[in-house]
């Protein structure tokens, strides 16, 4: 005797765990869109696209925590919104005058002086607009920098206050 064989459809627990499966899907993407645009929001500067960006802010993050002090003038450079200058101390213990140079639009420059001569100059390009201010701090003679950066559309992309260490 042959029996005819019926069509068979999905269970209601396959199509369960079917949709359960899709659930978490959909959650975890979602989660990560979530992420993704508030860190867009929090840092508009794309760092993997702009590394320079990222660079020059932890070059700048190095010298001014081993500052000891931020002098007026050097060369042709003085203290201003678009010039940083600071004395800093090396790995090497030796010390050097950093001027960070903020005046041409996209640009940054960081030129090092030994004494009154010049012995390194690096750059980057394609950096938002960075303004720096020398700030007191609440306790004591000590100063912090504060660094802002505006990006192409105008919005704040970068503003991070930078403590030096102490240095006894």
């Amino acid at each position: 005797m042959v029996r005819a064989r019926r069509a068979r459809g999905y269970s209601l627990l396959e199509m369960v765990i079917v949709m359960a499966l899709f659930g978490v899907f959909l959650f975890i993407l979602a989660t990560l869109t979530t992420e993704m645009r508030r860190n867009e929001k929090k840092w508009p500067v794309n760092f993997f696209t702009h590394p320079e960006v990222g660079s020059a802010l932890s070059r700048m993050r190095r010298d001014i925590l081993d500052s000891t002090s931020f002098p007026d003038a050097i060369d042709r450079y003085s203290q201003s919104p678009t010039t940083l200058i600071v004395y800093t101390i090396n790995q090497d213990g030796t010390a050097e005058t950093v001027v960070w140079d903020f005046n041409k639009p996209g640009e940054v420059h960081r030129i090092a002086f030994k004494a009154t001569l010049r012995s390194s100059e690096w750059k980057t390009l394609e950096d938002p607009i960075f303004v720096s201010s020398l700030e007191p701090m609440g306790s004591g003679d000590q100063q912090q920098v504060h660094i802002r950066a505006i990006d192409k559309q105008g919005k704040l992309a970068i503003d991070q206050i930078f403590v030096p260490r102490p240095h006894a």
